[in-house]
């Protein structure tokens, strides 16, 4: 991709230097506040809005493809989980129009387990705007039915997750998605544009324009 920004005159300096930054978050893939204000958000939880690795272990311990073993789920474990205070300011400072879950679970117990959990946690997210499905139930069908179901354009749809080939899928099914990580920079891309660090978009433009 080639970017050219070389004024001609017809912008200010503080013109340019605001659009060069503006370009560098869309291309480095970082999120920011305008890209969520006013959509419909649709949040994971497991690696998302809670650290994926919990109770000493990411994996299993009965060697599933899971992140929590039956018997931790019997014993109410997720409850003891905590959220992510950085995704917790996220969620509640990115303006959405609507907060959503959209959340995979083994079985029922782990499901009522996420509803205590979030009432606690993100009250902001009300139990009806909670999607919790089975495994075997393709999170990007869910989004895509639910909006169908209530009218919702896919273009004010955003999908934050952990998990790859989930975002994928979510993509090419036509809902904007971004991974965890385009979320680290947050504090950083969300100060005011004039007050962001020069030195990685100036890197970007030299490169781009020579």
């Amino acid at each position: 991709m080639h970017v050219s920004l070389k004024t001609d005159g017809s912008i200010t300096i503080f013109e340019e230097i605001k659009l060069r930054k503006e370009v560098a978050f869309m291309i480095n893939g970082s999120c920011t506040k305008s890209d969520l204000e006013n959509k419909y958000i649709f949040w994971d939880i497991d690696g998302t809005l809670a650290p994926y690795r919990f109770n000493d272990h990411v994996a299993d311990p009965d060697r599933t493809n899971n992140g929590m073993s039956l018997e931790e789920i019997a014993e109410h474990i997720f409850l003891t989980r905590k959220p992510s205070q950085h995704m917790m300011k996220v969620v509640y400072s990115c303006g959405a129009r609507r907060n959503f879950i959209m959340g995979h679970c083994q079985v029922q117990q782990e499901m009522d387990d996420k509803q205590l959990w979030l009432d606690k946690h993100f009250p902001i997210i009300r139990r009806q705007d909670r999607i919790l499905t089975f495994e075997n139930i393709s999170k990007a069908d869910s989004i895509v039915e639910y909006c169908a179901g209530h009218r919702i354009d896919l273009k004010d749809i955003v999908y934050v997750d952990d998990v790859i080939p989930f975002l994928r899928e979510a993509e090419r099914k036509g809902i904007k998605s971004y991974h965890i990580s385009s979320f680290l920079d947050w504090d950083i891309v969300n100060k005011p544009l004039l007050e962001q660090p020069d030195s990685a978009t100036d890197a970007f433009f030299n490169i781009h324009n020579g």
